[in-house]
């Protein structure tokens, strides 16, 4: 049987798509190919890569939706798996006019997602979420299955279609298989993930200068995509900041790389701002942070605080505090031994609960279900 997943969002090794549900598919029998903009096609782990231009701006995202239909017309696949909401009409095409089963893979709540988009004029932000989301919703009626993130999101597409499941996007086991020192000096503080304000990146930024009044050998690192264009007009030039801070600015470095950046690091943050989107989602950094056994400082709300509660794994600040998150960071780098006992009971609450390896067997059943009711 023959999978095509389809992406404008996304590289097609990105860490969900291809490192999970694409291996995971691969790994049950399936062919898989994935459509997705890319430099050239390619086989990578028995994975065909289906390559259209790579995308030149945001608006150029809707002119590939064409290419992408013909892709997928060229594939004839048994079944469709795409991943972004500007791929609905491409996908409704390929349900109703086309008679394919088609999967609806939902990453975020993008509806909500929008109110925080600065490239979108501030008084249009509502209407237009508003929108997306009930076509969204709509769309989900024509579709085989739908694949949520958490069991909220899951009710809501639940009343359009009743046929999915829940792939909690939680990180891979196998990735994770790395020990790690005891104690790190300097002490490294890491930050893995987008970096934007609505993330944390002004807090972290104020938070460090702070910390290294009591500890300058101390570092940070930020780990990730950068967007400035939302910041305050007094980070319009970041170099003293992260001079004073002793921050260090990686950028977005390969997936295969991530395990060696967690395993050199000694507190992990997740400084997220109590948004709508964010107060919903269960964050993954925050998940792998936790296989890789480091304590974390993370936000007071959502998720977040639910995770790290339940697991004694770390502390909580308040969001958007820099004094609360400078004054959490010391605290650990004052008791390593806290600190390591906060790291174990991330690990352990990792593999007892929180693997990628648990939930793939959800994708193939639902799969399983997609392929019996077309044959009927």
């Amino acid at each position: 049987m023959k999978v095509c997943i389809l992406t404008t969002a996304h590289s097609p090794f990105d860490e969900r798509i291809f490192h999970k549900e694409a291996r995971s598919l691969a790994e049950a029998g399936y062919e898989v190919v994935i459509a997705a903009p890319f430099e050239r096609s390619e086989v990578k782990e028995g994975i065909r890569i289906h390559s259209v231009p790579p995308l030149s701006s945001r608006t150029d995202r809707i002119w590939r939706l064409k290419t992408l239909y013909r892709v997928a017309l060229q594939e004839n696949a048994d079944i469709y798996h795409f991943h972004d909401p500007d791929l609905i009409p491409v996908a409704l095409l390929l349900s109703r006019k086309h008679r394919k089963s088609v999967v609806y893979d939902v990453h975020e709540y993008y509806g909500d997602s929008l109110l925080n988009r600065h490239w979108l004029p501030k008084p249009l932000r509502k209407s237009v979420g508003g929108i997306v989301d009930r076509v969204e919703k709509w769309a989900a009626r024509s579709f085989a299955g739908i694949i949520t993130v958490n069991g909220h999101m899951a009710e809501l597409f639940r009343k359009e279609n009743p046929e999915g499941e829940i792939l909690h996007n939680y990180p891979l086991e196998r990735q994770f298989k790395f020990s790690r020192p005891e104690k790190l000096k300097p002490p490294v503080i890491l930050y893995l993930g987008g970096i934007k304000r609505d993330r944390g990146f002004e807090v972290i930024l104020r938070a460090m200068i702070l910390v290294r009044k009591n500890y300058p050998e101390a570092v940070c690192e930020l780990v990730g995509p950068m967007v400035v264009s939302d910041l305050d007009q007094e980070f319009s030039d970041l170099t003293p900041w992260l001079e004073q801070g002793n921050v260090r600015l990686r950028g977005k470095v390969p997936y295969e790389q991530v395990p060696e950046i967690l395993a050199q690091s000694s507190i992990a943050l997740v400084p997220l701002f109590p948004t709508l989107n964010y107060q919903k989602a269960i964050p993954v950094k925050l998940l792998e942070y936790m296989a890789a056994g480091i304590p974390v400082i993370g936000s007071r709300f959502g998720y977040i605080e639910e995770i790290i509660a339940k697991n004694q794994c770390g502390l909580l600040t308040e969001p958007g505090d820099p004094e609360s998150l400078a004054r959490d960071i010391c605290a650990l780098v004052e008791d390593p031994k806290k600190a390591l006992s906060y790291g174990q009971n991330g690990w352990d609450a990792f593999h007892r609960e929180y693997t990628w390896e648990k939930e793939q067997s959800k994708l193939l059943s639902l799969y399983e279900r997609i392929l019996a009711a077309r044959d009927q």
